[in-house]
């Protein structure tokens, strides 16, 4: 059997395996030409890539990156459960909209309600929608796949950090019931719409939520703070 040649065998940083990962990641949605992602401009899907590998430095830059990678990833499941509480449904895809419509506090049922809920949620756009609300949904598509995206990165980024994908997906599996229970609540609650829940579990899941948040930080500093370091930072282009 012939030995393993040295000099063919590459040894890769944390930073550069991570980045390996993420990049194969992203280029795997930007051909997928069913989603929006997939269909978005070159220049756009580059500025994507961009900031997330930038948020993969900061976060192996950080002191403790486990912990500033827990944080990023509940901006960002927040973020997604906000306009994805709309598209869960038992038949939904991607799986993990259909995964969270399982959970007591997701009803699977609030694109039936859009007629009422567009007007006060998303005013802008449903004055500006011709038919069926179509610019509401181009809304809610968009922001959902961009966060989830997001997420889907910082999940990476945390697999390799923990050594333990199993783990992570529970993690993830945890945040999104907690997210998008408490997004549908918020969203009901503006609308009239009856509540899924008792006022005691409404309670302790006000509390769940608002302890993450506090733990991740302000949402609006930590994007900020990404999009700086990717106007700094050598970009890698896309393939």
């Amino acid at each position: 059997m012939r030995s393993a040649n040295r000099k063919e065998i590459k040894s890769y940083t944390l930073p550069e395996a991570v980045q390996a990962t993420i990049a194969e990641h992203l280029y795997e949605i930007y051909n997928d030409r069913a989603g929006l992602i997939g269909r978005l401009d070159r220049w756009t899907q580059q500025r994507i890539t961009d900031e997330n590998l930038a948020k993969v430095l900061l976060v192996l830059e950080s002191d403790k990156p486990a912990e500033a990678c827990y944080r990023d990833l509940v901006r960002e499941i927040d973020i997604e459960a906000e306009s994805g509480i709309y598209l869960t449904r038992q038949d939904a895809r991607p799986d993990h909209l259909q995964r969270v419509s399982d959970e007591p506090g997701v009803s699977g049922r609030l694109h039936e309600e859009i007629a009422t809920i567009a007007s006060t949620v998303f005013p802008d756009e449903a004055a500006r929608s011709a038919d069926e609300f179509d610019l509401v949904w181009v809304s809610i598509q968009a922001c959902h796949d961009r966060a989830h995206l997001d997420a889907s990165v910082s999940a990476i980024i945390m697999g390799f950090l923990m050594n333990d994908a199993d783990a992570v997906n529970d993690m993830t599996a945890v945040m999104r019931a907690l997210m998008y229970t408490y997004q549908e609540n918020v969203v009901r609650r503006r609308c009239d719409l009856p509540s899924l829940l008792q006022e005691i579990e409404l309670r302790d899941l006000r509390t769940m939520v608002t302890e993450m948040r506090e733990r991740s930080g302000n949402y609006e500093d930590r994007a900020s703070e990404i999009r700086r370091k990717a106007d700094t930072r050598y970009k890698i282009p896309l393939s």
